[in-house]
């Protein structure tokens, strides 16, 4: 058991890490926009970066 709290730990730090970096690119995108930005996905992206870092601090 001890081993699948592990590895899920590790898969939630990695997927909150990822999806950090893809919303911050994105962010990066969006500032050099004109006009009407759509900001969907990376206001998505920041919420599940937030969750799976909260499940990882939850496992920890």
């Amino acid at each position: 058991m001890n081993l699948i709290i592990n590895a899920a730990y590790l898969v939630a730090i990695f997927a909150s890490v990822g999806l950090f970096l893809f919303s911050y690119f994105e962010a990066l995108q969006i500032v050099n926009q004109d006009g009407r930005v759509k900001g969907g996905s990376m206001i998505a992206g920041f919420s599940f970066a937030l969750f799976f870092a909260l499940m990882a601090y939850t496992l920890s």
